[in-house]
Protein backbone atom coordinates (compact mmCIF):
# COMPACT_ATOMS: atom_id res chain seq x y z
CA UNK A 1 0.00 0.00 0.00
CA UNK A 2 1.24 3.04 -0.80
CA UNK A 3 2.06 6.21 1.51
CA UNK A 4 0.95 9.26 1.27
CA UNK A 5 3.93 11.70 2.15
CA UNK A 6 3.02 14.39 4.74
CA UNK A 7 3.26 17.87 3.83
CA UNK A 8 4.78 20.07 6.12
CA UNK A 9 2.67 22.95 6.81
CA UNK A 10 4.13 26.53 5.94
CA UNK A 11 5.02 28.97 8.85
CA UNK A 12 3.13 32.49 9.30
CA UNK A 13 6.15 34.24 7.07
CA UNK A 14 5.46 31.79 4.76
CA UNK A 15 2.10 32.41 4.08
CA UNK A 16 2.72 36.09 4.08
CA UNK A 17 5.25 35.99 1.48
CA UNK A 18 3.12 33.54 -0.55
CA UNK A 19 0.39 36.51 -0.25
CA UNK A 20 2.69 38.94 -1.06
CA UNK A 21 3.36 36.85 -4.52
CA UNK A 22 0.17 36.68 -5.25
CA UNK A 23 -0.51 40.56 -4.98
CA UNK A 24 2.43 41.57 -6.98
CA UNK A 25 0.95 39.24 -9.73
CA UNK A 26 -2.68 40.85 -9.41
CA UNK A 27 -0.84 43.96 -9.83
CA UNK A 28 1.08 43.01 -12.76
CA UNK A 29 -2.18 41.63 -14.36
CA UNK A 30 -4.69 44.42 -13.55
CA UNK A 31 -2.46 47.63 -14.03
CA UNK A 32 -2.44 47.53 -17.44
CA UNK A 33 -6.17 46.85 -17.89
CA UNK A 34 -6.72 49.90 -15.25
CA UNK A 35 -5.03 52.05 -17.70
CA UNK A 36 -6.81 50.88 -20.89
CA UNK A 37 -9.62 51.16 -18.80
CA UNK A 38 -8.54 55.00 -18.04
CA UNK A 39 -7.80 55.21 -21.52
CA UNK A 40 -11.03 54.72 -23.11
CA UNK A 41 -12.68 56.77 -20.68
CA UNK A 42 -11.67 59.78 -21.85
CA UNK A 43 -14.12 58.37 -25.30
CA UNK A 44 -17.51 58.62 -24.29
CA UNK A 45 -20.43 56.17 -26.09
CA UNK A 46 -23.88 56.86 -25.16
CA UNK A 47 -22.63 58.84 -22.11
CA UNK A 48 -21.59 55.98 -19.50
CA UNK A 49 -18.22 57.17 -19.40
CA UNK A 50 -16.46 59.25 -16.81
CA UNK A 51 -17.04 62.86 -17.43
CA UNK A 52 -13.41 64.75 -16.22
CA UNK A 53 -13.19 67.39 -18.74
CA UNK A 54 -14.53 70.00 -16.50
CA UNK A 55 -11.63 69.69 -13.51
CA UNK A 56 -8.56 69.58 -16.62
CA UNK A 57 -9.44 72.11 -19.27
CA UNK A 58 -12.30 74.37 -17.73
CA UNK A 59 -9.37 75.11 -14.04
CA UNK A 60 -9.88 78.61 -14.46
CA UNK A 61 -7.06 78.89 -12.18
CA UNK A 62 -4.76 78.83 -14.82
CA UNK A 63 -4.10 79.56 -18.64
CA UNK A 64 -3.44 76.33 -20.86
CA UNK A 65 -1.76 75.77 -23.54
CA UNK A 66 -3.51 74.28 -26.91
CA UNK A 67 -1.33 73.55 -30.21
CA UNK A 68 -2.94 72.84 -32.89
CA UNK A 69 -1.19 71.10 -36.02
CA UNK A 70 -1.95 70.47 -39.52
CA UNK A 71 -0.38 70.54 -42.73
CA UNK A 72 0.95 73.82 -43.72
CA UNK A 73 -0.69 74.03 -46.75
CA UNK A 74 -4.42 73.49 -45.06
CA UNK A 75 -3.36 76.33 -42.97
CA UNK A 76 -2.79 78.34 -45.41
CA UNK A 77 -6.21 77.80 -47.12
CA UNK A 78 -7.93 78.24 -44.11
CA UNK A 79 -6.46 81.77 -43.58
CA UNK A 80 -7.35 82.45 -47.55
CA UNK A 81 -10.49 81.42 -47.40
CA UNK A 82 -12.11 81.56 -43.50
CA UNK A 83 -15.60 81.98 -44.25
CA UNK A 84 -16.05 78.80 -45.98
CA UNK A 85 -15.66 77.20 -42.82
CA UNK A 86 -13.58 74.19 -44.35
CA UNK A 87 -13.11 71.55 -41.40
CA UNK A 88 -9.04 70.41 -41.53
CA UNK A 89 -7.86 67.35 -40.17
CA UNK A 90 -5.30 68.09 -37.70
CA UNK A 91 -3.81 67.01 -34.33
CA UNK A 92 -4.34 68.83 -31.07
CA UNK A 93 -2.05 68.86 -27.62
CA UNK A 94 -3.89 70.73 -24.86
CA UNK A 95 -1.84 70.91 -21.89
CA UNK A 96 0.49 67.98 -23.00
CA UNK A 97 -1.70 65.69 -24.11
CA UNK A 98 -2.33 64.86 -27.62
CA UNK A 99 -5.43 63.84 -29.70
CA UNK A 100 -4.88 63.24 -33.54
CA UNK A 101 -7.22 63.52 -36.17
CA UNK A 102 -9.75 65.94 -35.03
CA UNK A 103 -11.33 68.40 -37.43
CA UNK A 104 -10.26 71.67 -36.64
CA UNK A 105 -12.43 75.19 -38.38
CA UNK A 106 -13.56 78.84 -38.38
CA UNK A 107 -16.37 79.28 -36.69
CA UNK A 108 -18.97 82.12 -36.25
CA UNK A 109 -20.83 84.98 -37.98
CA UNK A 110 -20.22 88.05 -36.72
CA UNK A 111 -16.96 87.02 -35.21
CA UNK A 112 -15.87 85.70 -38.53
CA UNK A 113 -17.10 88.29 -41.62
CA UNK A 114 -16.52 91.31 -39.76
CA UNK A 115 -12.78 90.34 -39.37
CA UNK A 116 -12.80 88.53 -42.55
CA UNK A 117 -14.41 91.73 -44.72
CA UNK A 118 -13.21 93.67 -41.82
CA UNK A 119 -10.98 97.17 -43.09
CA UNK A 120 -8.12 96.23 -41.39
CA UNK A 121 -5.59 93.12 -42.26
CA UNK A 122 -6.73 90.58 -39.22
CA UNK A 123 -6.14 86.70 -38.44
CA UNK A 124 -8.26 86.31 -35.62
CA UNK A 125 -10.65 84.01 -36.21
CA UNK A 126 -12.64 81.62 -33.69
CA UNK A 127 -12.28 78.04 -34.25
CA UNK A 128 -14.30 74.78 -33.68
CA UNK A 129 -12.76 71.27 -32.32
CA UNK A 130 -14.76 68.22 -32.93
CA UNK A 131 -12.68 65.77 -31.72
CA UNK A 132 -15.00 62.68 -32.80
CA UNK A 133 -16.14 63.61 -36.42
CA UNK A 134 -13.22 61.35 -37.91
CA UNK A 135 -13.00 59.09 -34.30
CA UNK A 136 -15.48 57.12 -33.43
CA UNK A 137 -16.22 58.33 -30.16
CA UNK A 138 -13.17 60.00 -29.79
CA UNK A 139 -13.67 62.49 -26.70
CA UNK A 140 -11.39 64.86 -24.58
CA UNK A 141 -12.31 63.21 -21.34
CA UNK A 142 -15.94 63.23 -22.41
CA UNK A 143 -15.68 66.48 -24.36
CA UNK A 144 -16.68 65.79 -27.79
CA UNK A 145 -16.89 69.70 -29.42
CA UNK A 146 -14.63 72.29 -28.30
CA UNK A 147 -15.12 76.22 -29.29
CA UNK A 148 -11.95 78.55 -29.10
CA UNK A 149 -13.56 82.04 -28.91
CA UNK A 150 -11.20 85.00 -30.51
CA UNK A 151 -12.86 87.34 -27.89
CA UNK A 152 -14.33 89.64 -30.66
CA UNK A 153 -15.92 93.05 -29.41
CA UNK A 154 -14.81 91.93 -25.63
CA UNK A 155 -12.40 94.20 -23.99
CA UNK A 156 -12.59 92.94 -21.02
CA UNK A 157 -11.98 89.36 -22.16
CA UNK A 158 -15.00 88.00 -19.60
CA UNK A 159 -18.43 88.89 -20.38
CA UNK A 160 -18.90 85.12 -21.37
CA UNK A 161 -17.12 83.91 -18.25
CA UNK A 162 -19.22 86.45 -16.28
CA UNK A 163 -22.68 85.56 -17.85
CA UNK A 164 -22.22 81.75 -17.81
CA UNK A 165 -21.29 82.37 -13.88
CA UNK A 166 -24.35 84.31 -13.30
CA UNK A 167 -26.59 81.78 -15.02
CA UNK A 168 -24.81 78.92 -13.00
CA UNK A 169 -25.58 81.49 -9.83
CA UNK A 170 -29.09 81.78 -10.88
CA UNK A 171 -29.34 77.82 -11.03
CA UNK A 172 -29.31 77.66 -15.11
CA UNK A 173 -27.30 75.00 -16.71
CA UNK A 174 -24.51 76.72 -18.72
CA UNK A 175 -21.05 76.14 -20.75
CA UNK A 176 -18.18 76.19 -18.99
CA UNK A 177 -15.45 78.34 -19.92
CA UNK A 178 -11.50 78.70 -19.42
CA UNK A 179 -8.38 80.82 -20.89
CA UNK A 180 -5.97 79.42 -23.57
CA UNK A 181 -2.91 80.40 -25.11
CA UNK A 182 -3.44 79.04 -28.72
CA UNK A 183 -0.48 77.82 -31.13
CA UNK A 184 -1.10 76.65 -34.53
CA UNK A 185 1.78 74.86 -35.75
CA UNK A 186 4.06 76.04 -32.66
CA UNK A 187 3.29 79.68 -33.64
CA UNK A 188 1.25 81.96 -31.43
CA UNK A 189 -1.58 83.04 -32.16
CA UNK A 190 -2.72 84.68 -28.84
CA UNK A 191 -5.13 84.40 -25.76
CA UNK A 192 -8.21 82.55 -26.18
CA UNK A 193 -11.34 81.37 -24.39
CA UNK A 194 -12.18 77.93 -24.81
CA UNK A 195 -15.98 77.17 -24.57
CA UNK A 196 -17.29 73.94 -23.40
CA UNK A 197 -19.95 73.08 -26.78
CA UNK A 198 -23.19 72.83 -25.68
CA UNK A 199 -23.65 69.18 -27.47
CA UNK A 200 -22.95 65.55 -26.32
CA UNK A 201 -20.34 66.39 -23.66
CA UNK A 202 -22.57 69.12 -22.21
CA UNK A 203 -25.58 66.81 -22.17
CA UNK A 204 -23.62 64.08 -20.24
CA UNK A 205 -22.17 66.48 -17.87
CA UNK A 206 -25.42 68.37 -16.80
CA UNK A 207 -28.68 65.86 -17.73
CA UNK A 208 -26.75 62.81 -17.75
CA UNK A 209 -26.87 62.20 -20.97
CA UNK A 210 -30.97 62.60 -20.88
CA UNK A 211 -32.77 64.46 -23.32
CA UNK A 212 -31.91 66.16 -26.72
CA UNK A 213 -30.11 69.70 -27.19
CA UNK A 214 -31.03 72.27 -30.13
CA UNK A 215 -29.69 75.33 -31.23
CA UNK A 216 -32.35 77.82 -32.36
CA UNK A 217 -30.54 79.92 -35.48
CA UNK A 218 -31.94 81.59 -38.03
CA UNK A 219 -30.83 79.85 -41.48
CA UNK A 220 -28.69 82.44 -43.28
CA UNK A 221 -27.76 82.10 -47.08
CA UNK A 222 -24.49 82.38 -46.29
CA UNK A 223 -23.81 82.47 -49.96
CA UNK A 224 -25.27 86.43 -50.26
CA UNK A 225 -22.76 87.27 -47.76
CA UNK A 226 -20.15 89.25 -49.65
CA UNK A 227 -17.63 92.18 -48.69
CA UNK A 228 -20.11 94.52 -50.18
CA UNK A 229 -22.65 93.25 -47.78
CA UNK A 230 -21.12 93.96 -44.71
CA UNK A 231 -20.17 96.98 -45.78
CA UNK A 232 -23.90 97.92 -46.00
CA UNK A 233 -24.52 96.18 -42.28
CA UNK A 234 -21.55 98.46 -41.27
CA UNK A 235 -23.22 101.42 -42.27
CA UNK A 236 -26.91 100.80 -41.73
CA UNK A 237 -26.80 98.12 -39.35
CA UNK A 238 -28.43 94.69 -38.95
CA UNK A 239 -31.87 94.35 -40.15
CA UNK A 240 -34.30 92.77 -37.20
CA UNK A 241 -35.27 89.30 -38.14
CA UNK A 242 -37.34 88.10 -40.62
CA UNK A 243 -38.18 84.40 -42.17
CA UNK A 244 -38.86 83.62 -38.94
CA UNK A 245 -39.53 79.76 -38.39
CA UNK A 246 -39.90 79.03 -34.99
CA UNK A 247 -36.94 80.83 -33.13
CA UNK A 248 -39.52 83.10 -31.11
CA UNK A 249 -41.51 79.89 -30.19
CA UNK A 250 -44.40 81.24 -31.60
CA UNK A 251 -47.02 78.24 -32.54
CA UNK A 252 -47.47 77.91 -36.54
CA UNK A 253 -49.35 74.45 -36.61
CA UNK A 254 -48.28 71.19 -37.38
CA UNK A 255 -45.49 71.75 -40.53
CA UNK A 256 -41.95 70.51 -39.04
CA UNK A 257 -40.46 73.27 -41.20
CA UNK A 258 -42.57 76.21 -39.51
CA UNK A 259 -39.77 75.02 -36.77
CA UNK A 260 -36.39 74.77 -38.92
CA UNK A 261 -35.17 77.48 -36.54
CA UNK A 262 -35.05 74.64 -34.04
CA UNK A 263 -35.31 71.36 -35.55
CA UNK A 264 -32.75 72.03 -38.62
CA UNK A 265 -29.87 72.29 -35.99
CA UNK A 266 -29.89 68.89 -33.44
CA UNK A 267 -26.99 69.17 -31.55
CA UNK A 268 -27.06 65.61 -29.80
CA UNK A 269 -29.05 62.38 -30.79
CA UNK A 270 -32.41 62.83 -31.50
CA UNK A 271 -35.61 59.89 -32.02
CA UNK A 272 -37.99 60.10 -35.14
CA UNK A 273 -40.95 61.54 -32.22
CA UNK A 274 -38.55 63.83 -30.74
CA UNK A 275 -39.82 67.11 -32.73
CA UNK A 276 -43.00 66.73 -32.20
CA UNK A 277 -42.69 66.68 -28.37
CA UNK A 278 -41.44 69.75 -29.36
CA UNK A 279 -43.93 71.46 -31.40
CA UNK A 280 -46.26 70.15 -28.82
CA UNK A 281 -44.68 72.09 -26.13
CA UNK A 282 -44.60 75.54 -28.36
CA UNK A 283 -48.54 74.67 -28.87
CA UNK A 284 -49.22 74.26 -25.83
CA UNK A 285 -46.96 78.07 -25.17
CA UNK A 286 -49.59 79.38 -27.52
CA UNK A 287 -52.67 78.06 -25.96
CA UNK A 288 -51.55 78.76 -22.88
CA UNK A 289 -52.10 74.98 -21.00
CA UNK A 290 -49.96 72.31 -19.46
CA UNK A 291 -47.53 75.06 -19.54
CA UNK A 292 -45.77 73.08 -16.36
CA UNK A 293 -45.98 70.05 -18.13
CA UNK A 294 -44.43 70.79 -21.05
CA UNK A 295 -41.92 73.55 -19.88
CA UNK A 296 -39.64 73.60 -17.25
CA UNK A 297 -40.31 76.59 -15.70
CA UNK A 298 -38.43 76.80 -12.70
CA UNK A 299 -35.54 76.72 -14.24
CA UNK A 300 -36.40 78.82 -17.49
CA UNK A 301 -37.69 81.65 -15.22
CA UNK A 302 -34.12 81.73 -13.36
CA UNK A 303 -32.73 81.77 -17.22
CA UNK A 304 -34.74 85.00 -17.38
CA UNK A 305 -33.33 86.25 -14.15
CA UNK A 306 -29.57 86.04 -15.05
CA UNK A 307 -30.55 86.96 -18.99
CA UNK A 308 -32.06 89.96 -17.87
CA UNK A 309 -29.78 91.27 -15.64
CA UNK A 310 -26.99 91.12 -18.00
CA UNK A 311 -28.39 93.57 -21.32
CA UNK A 312 -27.92 90.82 -23.94
CA UNK A 313 -29.83 92.08 -27.42
CA UNK A 314 -28.18 89.78 -29.64
CA UNK A 315 -31.18 86.79 -28.53
CA UNK A 316 -34.51 85.86 -27.61
CA UNK A 317 -35.25 89.51 -25.85
CA UNK A 318 -33.84 91.41 -28.85
CA UNK A 319 -34.88 91.76 -32.99
CA UNK A 320 -32.33 88.95 -33.57
CA UNK A 321 -33.52 85.48 -32.45
CA UNK A 322 -30.38 83.85 -31.59
CA UNK A 323 -27.47 82.64 -29.24
CA UNK A 324 -30.28 80.34 -27.75
CA UNK A 325 -30.17 76.41 -27.12
CA UNK A 326 -33.46 74.52 -26.13
CA UNK A 327 -32.78 71.44 -23.74
CA UNK A 328 -36.06 68.65 -24.06
CA UNK A 329 -36.34 65.82 -22.45
CA UNK A 330 -39.97 63.68 -22.06
CA UNK A 331 -41.26 66.70 -23.87
CA UNK A 332 -40.19 69.54 -21.13
CA UNK A 333 -38.19 72.15 -22.91
CA UNK A 334 -35.76 74.40 -20.68
CA UNK A 335 -33.60 77.08 -21.89
CA UNK A 336 -29.69 76.98 -22.00
CA UNK A 337 -27.70 80.58 -22.69
CA UNK A 338 -25.47 80.82 -25.32
CA UNK A 339 -22.57 83.50 -26.80
CA UNK A 340 -22.66 86.70 -24.20
CA UNK A 341 -20.26 88.58 -26.22
CA UNK A 342 -22.50 91.49 -26.90
CA UNK A 343 -23.96 91.43 -23.22
CA UNK A 344 -23.19 94.56 -21.07
CA UNK A 345 -25.46 96.82 -23.80
CA UNK A 346 -22.80 96.28 -26.70
CA UNK A 347 -24.77 96.00 -29.54
CA UNK A 348 -26.22 99.74 -30.06
CA UNK A 349 -27.41 98.98 -33.14
CA UNK A 350 -29.58 96.50 -32.17
CA UNK A 351 -30.78 98.28 -28.65
CA UNK A 352 -30.49 101.81 -30.89
CA UNK A 353 -28.16 104.47 -30.32
CA UNK A 354 -30.74 106.50 -28.66
CA UNK A 355 -30.61 103.85 -25.69
CA UNK A 356 -26.43 103.23 -26.07
CA UNK A 357 -25.79 107.17 -25.57
CA UNK A 358 -27.97 107.20 -22.43
CA UNK A 359 -26.29 104.30 -20.17
CA UNK A 360 -28.42 105.68 -17.42
CA UNK A 361 -31.86 104.94 -19.35
CA UNK A 362 -30.23 101.23 -20.50
CA UNK A 363 -28.60 99.82 -16.85
CA UNK A 364 -31.98 100.80 -15.21
CA UNK A 365 -33.89 98.97 -17.64
CA UNK A 366 -37.02 97.62 -16.06
CA UNK A 367 -36.92 94.47 -15.47
CA UNK A 368 -40.48 93.63 -15.63
CA UNK A 369 -40.27 95.25 -19.41
CA UNK A 370 -37.58 93.30 -20.64
CA UNK A 371 -37.61 93.81 -24.44
CA UNK A 372 -35.62 96.02 -26.78
CA UNK A 373 -36.95 96.37 -30.35
CA UNK A 374 -39.32 93.52 -29.77
CA UNK A 375 -42.80 93.17 -29.06
CA UNK A 376 -44.34 91.12 -26.09
CA UNK A 377 -46.47 88.95 -28.54
CA UNK A 378 -43.92 87.63 -30.34
CA UNK A 379 -41.75 86.78 -27.36
CA UNK A 380 -44.37 84.44 -25.76
CA UNK A 381 -42.20 82.81 -23.17
CA UNK A 382 -41.40 85.74 -21.48
CA UNK A 383 -44.93 87.09 -21.92
CA UNK A 384 -46.23 84.05 -20.12
CA UNK A 385 -43.82 84.77 -16.97
CA UNK A 386 -45.07 88.51 -17.18
CA UNK A 387 -48.76 88.01 -17.25
CA UNK A 388 -48.89 84.90 -14.26
CA UNK A 389 -48.39 86.42 -10.83
CA UNK A 390 -47.24 83.14 -9.79
CA UNK A 391 -44.10 82.97 -12.17
CA UNK A 392 -43.05 86.70 -12.09
CA UNK A 393 -43.35 86.84 -8.01
CA UNK A 394 -41.01 83.65 -8.81
CA UNK A 395 -38.55 85.89 -10.62
CA UNK A 396 -38.26 88.34 -8.47
CA UNK A 397 -37.71 86.05 -6.04
CA UNK A 398 -34.66 84.40 -8.18
CA UNK A 399 -33.23 87.88 -8.81
CA UNK A 400 -33.49 88.60 -5.08
CA UNK A 401 -31.53 85.72 -4.25
CA UNK A 402 -28.90 86.56 -6.90
CA UNK A 403 -28.16 89.70 -5.97
CA UNK A 404 -27.73 88.96 -2.22
CA UNK A 405 -26.42 85.90 -2.49
CA UNK A 406 -23.63 87.22 -5.05
CA UNK A 407 -24.23 90.58 -6.20
CA UNK A 408 -23.81 92.84 -3.36
CA UNK A 409 -20.80 91.22 -1.76
CA UNK A 410 -18.64 92.04 -3.90
CA UNK A 411 -18.34 88.39 -5.09
CA UNK A 412 -17.97 89.59 -9.18
CA UNK A 413 -15.80 92.41 -8.81
CA UNK A 414 -13.30 89.97 -6.54
CA UNK A 415 -13.37 87.42 -9.61
CA UNK A 416 -12.99 90.34 -12.29
CA UNK A 417 -9.61 91.70 -10.41
CA UNK A 418 -8.89 87.81 -10.16
CA UNK A 419 -8.85 86.77 -13.23
CA UNK A 420 -7.81 90.60 -14.74
CA UNK A 421 -4.14 89.88 -12.60
CA UNK A 422 -3.78 86.04 -14.19
CA UNK A 423 -4.64 87.33 -17.76
CA UNK A 424 -2.48 90.83 -17.90
CA UNK A 425 0.58 89.21 -18.53
CA UNK A 426 -0.82 87.24 -21.57
CA UNK A 427 -2.64 90.31 -23.25
CA UNK A 428 0.69 92.10 -22.71
CA UNK A 429 2.39 89.78 -25.22
CA UNK A 430 -0.70 88.81 -26.96
CA UNK A 431 0.45 89.15 -31.62
CA UNK A 432 -3.73 89.73 -32.34
CA UNK A 433 -5.42 90.70 -29.41
CA UNK A 434 -8.60 93.28 -30.63
CA UNK A 435 -7.52 95.73 -27.47
CA UNK A 436 -4.47 97.09 -25.94
CA UNK A 437 -3.38 95.82 -22.46
CA UNK A 438 -4.42 99.33 -21.22
CA UNK A 439 -8.05 99.15 -23.05
CA UNK A 440 -8.39 95.94 -20.92
CA UNK A 441 -7.41 97.17 -18.01
CA UNK A 442 -10.52 100.09 -18.36
CA UNK A 443 -12.47 97.40 -19.84
CA UNK A 444 -12.69 95.58 -16.55
CA UNK A 445 -13.21 98.89 -14.26
CA UNK A 446 -15.97 99.72 -16.86
CA UNK A 447 -17.26 95.73 -16.03
CA UNK A 448 -17.20 96.43 -12.51
CA UNK A 449 -18.87 100.17 -12.75
CA UNK A 450 -21.85 98.49 -14.84
CA UNK A 451 -21.92 95.48 -11.88
CA UNK A 452 -22.43 98.07 -9.19
CA UNK A 453 -25.12 100.45 -11.21
CA UNK A 454 -27.18 97.36 -12.82
CA UNK A 455 -27.32 96.20 -8.96
CA UNK A 456 -28.31 98.97 -7.56
CA UNK A 457 -31.23 99.50 -9.98
CA UNK A 458 -32.72 96.58 -10.21
CA UNK A 459 -32.28 96.60 -6.14
CA UNK A 460 -34.45 99.40 -6.57
CA UNK A 461 -37.25 97.87 -8.40
CA UNK A 462 -37.21 94.99 -5.95
CA UNK A 463 -38.26 96.77 -3.51
CA UNK A 464 -40.33 99.26 -4.61
CA UNK A 465 -38.07 102.51 -5.02
CA UNK A 466 -37.95 102.46 -8.68
CA UNK A 467 -41.14 100.89 -11.33
CA UNK A 468 -40.12 97.73 -12.31
CA UNK A 469 -41.64 98.77 -16.03
CA UNK A 470 -39.47 100.89 -17.63
CA UNK A 471 -42.13 103.19 -19.27
CA UNK A 472 -42.93 104.22 -15.06
CA UNK A 473 -39.28 105.42 -14.33
CA UNK A 474 -38.29 108.88 -14.05
CA UNK A 475 -35.10 109.81 -14.64
CA UNK A 476 -34.42 111.21 -10.89
CA UNK A 477 -34.99 107.92 -9.30
CA UNK A 478 -32.88 106.30 -11.82
CA UNK A 479 -29.31 105.15 -10.71
CA UNK A 480 -26.95 107.56 -12.61
CA UNK A 481 -24.53 105.73 -15.28
CA UNK A 482 -23.76 109.15 -17.18
CA UNK A 483 -20.21 108.22 -16.58
CA UNK A 484 -20.42 104.91 -18.00
CA UNK A 485 -19.03 104.91 -21.33
CA UNK A 486 -19.99 101.35 -22.91
CA UNK A 487 -17.67 100.99 -25.85
CA UNK A 488 -15.26 100.45 -23.01
CA UNK A 489 -16.20 97.29 -22.87
CA UNK A 490 -16.13 96.20 -26.36
CA UNK A 491 -18.97 96.42 -28.79
CA UNK A 492 -20.01 95.96 -32.26
CA UNK A 493 -20.98 99.05 -33.56
CA UNK A 494 -23.02 99.26 -36.72
CA UNK A 495 -25.26 101.35 -38.52
CA UNK A 496 -24.11 104.66 -37.20
CA UNK A 497 -23.69 106.86 -39.78
CA UNK A 498 -21.17 109.44 -40.60
CA UNK A 499 -21.48 112.37 -38.40
CA UNK A 500 -24.10 110.51 -36.26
Amino acid sequence: MMSLEKKPIANKSQVRNMKKKVFLLFLVILLPLLACAGHKDSKINSGNAAITYADKLFDNSYVHQIDVRLADKDWTELLADPVSKTKYTADIVIDGEALSDVTFSTKGFSSLYFVAYGEEESRRYSFKVNFGKLVEDQTYYGLDKLSLNSLFCDYTWMKDLISYRMFRDAGVEAPLVSYIWLTVNGTDQGLYMAVEDVSDGFLNRSYHGEGVIYSVERTIDTSTITPESMDWIRENGFPPAVNVHGADLLYTGENLQNYADILDHVETNANPDDPQRVISAIRALSLEENIDDCFDMDEIIRFFAAHNYLLNFDSYTGSQLSNLKLHEADGKLSMIPWDYNLAFGTFPSVIGFENWEDPTRLLNLGIDTPLINAEEENRPLWKLIHSRPEYLDKYHAVLSALLSEHLLNGEYEAEIDRVSEMLMPWIEKDPTAFCTAGEFRKACETMKSFLAIRTESIRRQLSGELPASSEAQKKQDMVDASDLDLSDLGALVVGRKSGG
